[in-house]
Formats: structure tokens, C-alpha cells, sequence
């Protein structure tokens, strides 16, 4: 996952500085702002640094996003390590704009490169991998993530009062994890942490309609395009966005299945009549959610309120140029309004185990790391 806080940002421009100041001194390109241009000047390149803690390797390019990523190890390592894997990721970027996304990760375009640039066998085999034991998950929010798990296990039942408890108390869960974390304490080095869970050719409806829903599990969405693709991104504490990315696979293939049903219920047909059936399956469950919050007393109101506003501005922090978008198309009242009920009354139940809880969702990999 990319990890964010007001610490791991200005390390990000440290990084960012130390790419520009390479690029401009070692590998003779112009540099302005957060771009540089190819040696003809002719085309200019985004400098965009993320940083991340779950891959095994220091550093790596992704060209779906022009994107150049670091292990939050780095920031505890010596400036000239930090250096060549910098150098070595830029090898990989450069490498890509001068072959494409054709060219394998460590060839001889990439050697030679690094070869014409004076870069030795430390910038050419800087592959340290992250030790064992450096990614181990919080005991606390792994089981956090059990319990919730065995109670949206319980919302399979077949009695609908034991499915509705469970799917309640699994929320009360959560949001008294949310409420008694650090997260809530307005801290400015507790991390937030950022996962790509989908990617599709464009944004649809039953991706809004994952995504809606998510959000009620205290987690913020992103939608971010690259590669010719659309990915779904998700901000928020680790557990959270653990469990999130649980739910978005149970909701993949149970929408689906929801949506067989209701043609066979109401006989709907068509692209417009499933769009619809998805957005209203999503309205309706989150007005479910949103009824169990006015339930709620005062200080957790307002402690829920906190935890919103805190989400917002990490919004913010992560993409602080964000534009929104509206997405439009046609509309069938009779599969909204089916999907609306059949919403209300939609548990999110454990239709996959924590093992393959990505199946059928994103099996993304950057084309160039260590």
C-alpha cells in the first residue's frame, strides 16, 4: 500500500529533489517544475513519487502512471543508497521512453544506459529487498479484520434477524475500532495508507456502485486513470482499507448474482437496466447505513464526524489537485427502484476467504522493479 503523512510527504519531496537534481546534472535533461523533457525537447515527463510499504523491493517505475515508488525503509538509509536507487528507476524510466513498454525490466537497454551514464554495478544491481518480518501486519487491526470477518460470515445465515444483527454489529465494530484508534486523535504522524483495488478499461456503474458502498466501511474513493485503464483507489487507516478491499470482492461477484436474479424476477434486460439495478443496489444499502447512523448517540455522532472529516482531508493531502467528474447515461426507474430493495436488504456476507479476497479484482503489477 502507498502510506502517506505530513513526515512520509516531505520525504517524498526530498526524494523528489533528489530525482530532479539527477536528472538535471547527471543525465543532462531540462527540468522544470515537476517535468522534465526528452533530449530533443520535444516532450516533457511528470516527476511523481510515491512511497509504499508491502513490495519486497526498494523501488520500482510503473508506466501506467509515470510513477516512481520507494520502500518507507529508505527514509532510515544512507543518502548515497537512496541515491543509486534513484538513479536505478530513473534507468527504468528513461529506458521506457526511449523503447517503450516492450523492453524487459533489466536488458541491455537498461544496462547500457546505465553504462553511458557512468552508473556502476551498485546503481545496476542496487536490489536490496526488503528483510523478513519488515511488513508484518498490526496484530491489533488483523484481528480487527477477523472478527468483522466472522460476523459478515454470519450475515449469510438464513434467518434474516440473525443476518441483519450481524451485518449491525460488524459496523458497531468497526466504527469503535475507528472511534478508539489513534486515527481519531489528531496526530500529525498517524499514516494514511492508499491501495489500488480495480481496474477496468472506464469507470462504470457497478464500479460506482462498489465504490459507494466502500465508503460506508470509513474509507474514502479515488478514481485515477492511467495506462488506458480507470483504477479504483482507496484512502484510509489499514484495517479499514483491509476490510474495504475484503468487501469489494464479495460485492463483485454478488452483484452479479443480484442482478441475475432480478431479471428473472422482473425481466429487465439491457445495459441501462443493469446500470440502473447497480446504483439503486448501492442507494439502498448505504440508506440502510445511513438510518443505523441516526441511531447513534451524540459522542459517537460526533465522533463519526471526525473520522469523515479526517478522511476529507486526507483526500486532500493524498491529491490536493483533485477534480471530480459526473458521469451520466440513461436511466430505468423499474431496475433502480428493484435494485434499491433488493439494497436494503444486502449483507455483506464472507463469500471468499482473506487468502483470494483479490480474486476477480485487481492482479496489477508495475513492469519495472528490482
Amino acid at each position: 500500500m502507498f502510506v502517506y503523512s505530513k513526515k512520509i510527504i516531505q520525504f517524498s519531496n526530498e526524494i523528489k529533489c533528489v530525482v530532479k537534481d539527477v536528472l538535471s546534472r547527471e543525465v543532462r535533461l531540462k527540468v522544470a517544475g515537476d517535468r522534465f523533457y526528452d533530449r530533443q525537447q520535444e516532450a516533457s515527463y511528470p516527476i511523481k513519487v510515491v512511497i509504499y510499504n508491502n513490495k519486497s523491493m526498494l523501488g520500482y517505475f510503473d508506466p501506467n502512471f509515470y510513477e516512481l515508488g520507494f520502500h518507507e525503509r529508505l527514509m532510515h538509509t544512507s543518502k548515497g543508497q537512496l541515491r543509486n536507487v534513484v538513479r536505478h528507476e530513473l534507468a527504468h524510466y528513461i529506458t521506457f521512453i526511449n523503447y517503450g513498454e516492450t523492453v524487459q525490466p533489466h536488458a541491455v537497454e537498461f544496462k547500457a544506459f546505465c553504462q553511458r551514464m557512468g552508473w556502476d554495478e551498485e546503481v545496476y544491481k542496487a536490489s536490496s529487498c526488503v528483510e523478513d518480518g519488515q511488513n508484518t501486519p498490526d496484530i491489533e487491526e488483523s484481528a480487527v479484520f477477523r472478527k468483522v470477518q466472522k460476523l459478515m460470515a454470519l450475515a449469510s445465515s438464513s434467518n434474516k434477524n440473525e443476518a441483519e444483527q450481524a451485518m449491525i454489529k460488524s459496523q458497531q465494530l468497526l466504527l469503535k475500532h475507528n472511534i478508539e484508534s489513534k486515527y481519531i486523535g489528531g496526530e500529525d504522524e498517524e499514516k494514511i495508507f492508499l491501495k489500488r483495488i480495480m481496474k477496468q478499461k472506464k469507470e462504470n456503474a457497478k464500479m460506482r456502485s462498489i465504490a459507494n458502498i466502500l465508503e460506508t466501511f470509513f474509507v474514502t474513493v479515488v478514481y485515477n486513470r492511467g495506462g488506458g485503464f480507470t483504477f479504483l483507489e482507496i484512502l484510509g487507516s489499514a484495517v479499514n482499507i483491509e476490510i474495504a478491499e475484503y468487501v469489494a470482492s464479495v460485492l463483485h461477484s454478488e452483484m452479479d448474482k443480484l442482478w441475475k436474479q432480478a431479471q428473472q424476477h422482473a425481466n429487465l434486460k439491457g445495459m441501462i437496466a443493469k446500470n440502473s439495478f447497480f446504483l439503486g443496489l448501492a442507494r439502498g444499502y448505504c440508506n440502510k447505513i445511513q438510518a443505523l447512523k441516526r441511531e447513534y448517540n451524540s459522542d459517537v455522532a460526533n465522533a463519526l464526524m471526525i473520522i469523515e472529516k479526517k478522511l476529507i482531508d486526507a483526500k486532500a493531502m493524498v491529491y490536493p489537485r483533485l477534480s471530480s467528474s459526473n458521469s451520466s447515461g440513461g436511466y430505468c426507474q423499474k431496475s433502480s427502484a428493484l435494485g434499491e430493495q433488493m439494497g436494503r436488504q444486502l449483507n455483506i456476507n464472507a463469500a471468499v476467504t482473506r487468502s483470494n479476497h483479490s480474486t476477480g479484482l485487481l492482479a496489477y503489477l508495475p513492469l519495472f522493479t528490482f
